[in-house]
């Protein structure tokens, strides 16, 4: 008994000087006890947010054990994708017709959680921004869908309506108008001495918001764009006018776009196929307009084929269409358009061969998909409305196509159409992934890029 005693007072003694020689730094070993680095705080910002449906909005981690999870209270009006990729959380509303709330719940990979207050708001739709020259303007009307003509030096008014998505006018919502492109400006004061590249204005009890352009004088036809933006919820359209030279109160015979047209077939040794409008302005009408090559670009009025073909009014359109060819290395045609005291304007169509090779015949088993990359060009900053048709080949049918951003670009039925259609979410930088699956399993895919002009 007192021999135990006594080994176990040994042993607390013992015991003691371990820990006094670990705390000193002495026998080299970790205290099994001691706590391990403090985590980094789990921060998320904002905390509250004002959504509008179909605008995106961006929720970012700001600190946390990544990666992130994150989870919406009604993914009926708030969807999200569970998993984050990286630290920025995007969502996009849905349509609601009342202010939606809606929790939003973030998760680190430490278990910890945020939370994010979303006020889903009814979003807004603008019409296309209407332009109205000042009466008794000399350069004439516009038969839709062909751009309306504004002389340069004339003022013009210009409108759009904010609607909500139940289709009611939104009233007192600030509107922006910019000038994207042409040599027009905004007018701040009555007698127009006065102006920016923007305005924001106010809308009216009706939900139109207006303002008025200034069109510098004496400048050369040309194409105008003009944006209007609602400064809450971000949407914005853009819309197209023409100005129209004038000089001493005439209108100058011009054809727009003054610069032609510039076309190219696919496959080297090809050329043809390929088609663009010409606008008319000024002069005095009716104008008619002559192919230097008929045989190769020809012309036509409303589907009417002819050479010379007749433009009746001011402001109406004629289309050169290029003859395709499948022996032809690249021509270019001059278009001569007269008015009816004999001035002429002169612009240009020119077609290019081909770029790329043909391609080899694949085994009679191998899967392909054709075009297998197509580049769009963007119109407005996104690519939307364009239906592009891929032709799968080979392999073992039925084949199935997929979109890898449906929100982008989608088929109306994977198994028995082949044309993609894209929308306004296909903006410029973006790229989609068309992708055929055969019976076999076998996968081919082609890209569709979107690209600034």
């Amino acid at each position: 008994m007192h021999m135990a005693l006594g080994a176990f007072k040994w042993l607390a003694a013992a015991a003691v000087s371990a820990v006094a020689l670990s705390g000193c730094g002495g026998g080299g070993a970790a205290d099994p006890f001691a706590p391990g680095p403090a985590l980094p705080s789990f921060v998320v910002r904002p905390t509250a947010v004002e959504a509008f449906s179909g605008t995106p909005v961006t929720i970012s981690v700001v600190s946390g054990v990544g990666p992130f999870l994150a989870f919406s209270s009604n993914p009926a009006v708030l969807p999200v994708t569970q998993a984050v990729s990286g630290t920025a959380i995007t969502v996009t509303p849905s349509a609601v017709s009342a202010v939606t709330a809606v929790t939003l719940t973030v998760r680190d990979a430490a278990g910890r959680e945020q939370t994010v207050g979303v006020n889903v708001n009814p979003g807004s739709v603008l019409s296309d921004v209407v332009v109205t020259p000042v009466a008794n303007t000399q350069c004439g009307t516009a038969a839709p869908p062909a751009p309306v003509p504004v002389c340069s030096g004339d003022t013009a008014s210009v409108s759009t309506l904010v609607r909500n998505a139940g289709a009611t006018p939104v009233a007192g919502r600030q509107v922006r108008f910019d000038v994207v492109q042409g040599a027009f400006a905004f007018s701040l004061s009555s007698a127009g001495a006065t102006t920016a590249p923007s305005t924001t204005v106010v809308t009216d009890a009706n939900g139109v918001a207006n303002a008025v352009i200034k069109v510098v004088e004496g400048v050369t036809s040309q194409v105008a764009i003009i944006r209007a933006t609602d400064t809450v919820t971000g949407n914005r359209v853009d819309t197209v006018f023409t100005i129209v030279q004038q000089i001493d109160g005439q209108a100058v015979l011009s054809v727009v776009p003054k610069e032609g047209y510039v076309g190219q077939a696919f496959y080297k040794g090809e050329c043809g196929g390929t088609s663009g409008d010409f606008l008319v302005y000024g002069g005095n009408p009716p104008y008619t307009a002559r192919s230097s090559l008929p045989n190769a670009v020809q012309l036509s009025y409303r589907g009417v084929i002819a050479d010379p073909v007749t433009i009746p009014t001011a402001g109406d359109r004629f289309r050169a269409s290029t003859v395709f060819s499948l022996n032809c290395t690249g021509f270019k045609a001059q278009i001569v358009v007269t008015d009816a005291t004999g001035r002429n304007f002169i612009v240009s169509y020119e077609e290019k061969e081909g770029a790329n090779d043909r391609p080899v015949a694949p085994p009679p088993d191998a899967l392909t998909i054709t075009p297998t990359a197509v580049t769009l060009v963007a119109s407005g900053g996104n690519c939307g409305g364009r239906s592009i048709l891929f032709r799968p080949a080979g392999g073992v049918t039925p084949y199935t196509l997929a979109s890898s951003e449906p929100s982008r670009g989608t088929f109306s039925d994977t198994t028995l159409t082949t044309t993609l259609t894209t929308t306004a979410s296909f903006t410029a930088g973006s790229q989609i992934v068309v992708s055929v699956l055969d019976g076999a399993g076998k996968i081919a895919s082609a890209n569709v890029s979107c690209v600034n002009p």
